[in-house]
């Protein structure tokens, strides 16, 4: 599922399990860092935040990043779930 980052950048969201979504990014965040991104859900676009657990780099001038979030609600964690299997 494609997202957008803060920054204007484009990121993929990956996997979500629980509480933690694992995304790819084009670039690396600190641990604790925040990360602000948005999705376009239902034709509708939803603004999320997180908190960096880890990056890690995959492919040239892409990274992984692992985050905790600290706004989800029970029914957007449900919808972002069905999208991403």
């Amino acid at each position: 599922m494609k997202l957008w980052l803060e920054s204007g950048e484009e990121g993929e969201a990956k996997a979500i399990e629980g509480n933690t979504l694992t995304l790819l990014s084009p670039r690396a965040f600190a641990p604790g860092s925040p990360i602000r991104f948005s999705v376009v859900l239902d034709d509708r676009k939803r603004s999320f935040e997180g908190r960096t657990i880890g990056s890690m780099r995959v492919a040239e001038g892409s990274f992984e990043v692992r985050l905790r979030f600290v706004n989800l609600r029970r029914s957007e964690r449900e919808l972002l779930v069905s999208r991403l299997g």
